[in-house]
């Protein structure tokens, strides 16, 4: 797998798409108070597939997406063709695009061409409770803030 994900990068980046960040894309990782934080550029086709943000951008787009802070995590850095965060839920997504946006997930379903931003925060399962508190800065990925406590029931 480490041998093949040079190539597909390689090949994306050729064909001027990226799929999930991966490709023709520029990612950098930065570390916040409680997470981290992925942001990501990409350009030309960018095609994503998770469900609960299935869609293509053919333009440019801007992601920032806050992850918990786990070992499983990208590291911290910068990454000349994007990095994935596929198995990792984010707490919280904002993305900017710019020329055509494609939606096709569970949230929202259209066509837009222009400008958009719009923010995503993550559902909590309807027999879970969270306390949660977040600064999110957008413009300034290192002040975010991040905590997270999970409630325990009477009985746990």
């Amino acid at each position: 797998m480490r041998v093949a994900t040079p190539f597909v990068a390689a090949m994306l980046t050729l064909s001027a798409c990226s799929i999930n960040g991966v490709g023709l894309a520029s990612s950098d990782v930065i570390e916040a108070n409680g997470a981290r934080v992925v942001r990501t550029e990409t350009y030309g086709v960018a095609l994503r597939t998770a469900s609960e943000d299935a869609g293509v951008t053919i333009g440019y787009s801007w992601t920032l997406a806050l992850i918990p802070d786990c070992s499983d995590g990208p590291r911290v850095g910068t990454h000349r063709f994007g990095v994935s965060t596929s198995g990792i839920r984010p707490i919280a997504m904002v993305r900017r695009i710019g020329g055509i946006g494609i939606e096709t997930n569970r949230r929202t379903i259209g066509i837009m061409l222009g400008f958009s931003e719009d923010a995503i925060f993550s559902e909590v399962a309807a027999d879970e409770s969270v306390i949660r508190r977040l600064v999110l800065t957008p413009d300034e990925p290192s002040h975010i803030e991040l905590r997270q406590i999970r409630e325990q029931g009477p009985c746990d």
